[in-house]
């Protein structure tokens, strides 16, 4: 079976981890190797991120924030923890971006802020969204967790920018998020908000170094199609199986796992894989995507109008995903509808647009030339 994708960090990086780890449980102190970046912040997360951000601006409660439609459930239930209404923006499935004009539609006096989510690998122009924003005196935060490139670092009348190093993204140091600042009030009010909150127990972040080697093995292809196997003899949906290794915050409490700053373990091995990261790695996996993408039909592809889609997901549409999955399945290809926890929000005020994208309809595959002969 070959596998729906593998975590972004080699053993080497991970046994450095540990290391790290423990050098800080026997007390050694490492602070002059965790470099500072001006304009920069680094936390637990990028939920971390938005929590304190919107502590900072701290909206008036029944505030709105016009948010892309598509995120996981974690980013709106932040949203609402902090008594905001979000107004859903809907994607194109070709450009994977939102439209300025259905945000002109929505803007109202109660409009405090723009949250916009760049999907499966690709960073969109903003720049209209932008333009916008300031003749309205709206806030922008940009999530790009998805979005990692080692180039994109945000357009310039963005106020926060957030990447995220989580398990399954992008050059990945298990946890960790980066922000961005082109605020230098907001960066300073966010900084403080940080500084109170308490520190990660190391334990907890080698306790997940430990289960990101586990998920390394069980994802070499001998191993993964053991675990498949298993599963279905067990009677247990393969996704789900998956699904709790790779979830970040499991559970229902998120805002009291999230109000953690990262050990310094996290923090040391987070700036040397930021530091380091290989832009090879990025062009290596836009052609191995795009050698599978090459000659399938039009209406399959995801994104394909996007000249800055860099495929941290592999994801085209289908008329019937289920079947899709099943036929891969069966020929050892581990395709799936949840490849992440993504989910689409509705609103009553939302502005639909044409060729709007469909969770429902994607399928998301692993990449490779072998599977073309299926599709």
């Amino acid at each position: 079976m070959v596998p729906r994708g593998k975590l972004d960090i080699s053993f080497a990086a991970l046994f450095k981890g540990i290391v790290y780890c423990g050098a800080e449980l026997l007390g050694a102190t490492h602070s002059k190797e965790i470099k500072t970046v001006p304009n920069t912040l680094y936390c637990l997360s990028v939920r971390t991120g938005l929590d304190l951000t919107l502590q900072a601006l701290n909206f008036e409660p029944g505030s709105e924030v016009l948010v892309t439609n598509i995120n996981i459930p974690d980013m709106f239930s932040i949203l609402s923890a902090h008594r905001l209404v979000c107004v859903p923006l809907s994607v194109n499935k070709h450009t994977l971006e939102i439209s300025a004009q259905q945000i002109k539609k929505l803007i109202n006096p109660s409009t405090k802020a723009i949250l916009i989510t760049h999907l499966f690998g690709a960073v969109i122009n903003i720049q209209d969204i932008i333009n916008l924003a300031k003749e309205h005196h709206l806030m922008v935060l940009e999530d790009c967790a998805q979005a990692f490139n080692g180039v994109y670092k945000g357009n310039p009348g963005t106020d926060v920018v957030m990447y995220s190093f989580g398990l399954i993204k992008t050059n990945t140091s298990l946890t960790g998020a980066m922000l961005r600042f082109n605020n230098p009030e907001l960066q300073h009010k966010v900084t403080l908000l940080q500084n109170q909150l308490p520190i990660q127990y190391t334990g907890q972040y080698l306790k997940k170094l430990f289960k990101a080697l586990i998920i390394k093995m069980i994802t070499q292809k001998w191993s993964f199609t053991l675990l498949y196997w298993l599963s279905q003899k067990a009677g247990k949906n393969f996704d789900d199986v998956l699904a709790g290794f790779t979830k970040g915050f499991p559970g229902a409490d998120v805002m009291a796992k999230i109000r953690y700053r990262p050990c310094q373990a996290n923090l040391r091995l987070m700036g040397q894989r930021i530091a380091a990261f290989p832009l090879t790695r990025i062009s290596k996996r836009q052609e191995l995507a795009l050698s599978t993408l090459r000659h399938l039909p039009e209406a399959m592809k995801i994104g394909q109008l996007n000249d800055q889609h860099t495929y941290w997901v592999l994801a085209i549409e289908s008329t019937d995903p289920g079947q899709l999955i099943k036929a891969l399945r069966a020929r050892g290809y581990d395709a799936t509808q949840k490849a992440s926890s993504l989910v689409k929000i509705k609103g009553t005020k939302e502005v639909s647009q044409p060729d709007e994208l469909d969770l429902d309809k994607l399928v998301y595959l692993p990449a490779g030339s072998g599977i073309l002969q299926i599709l």
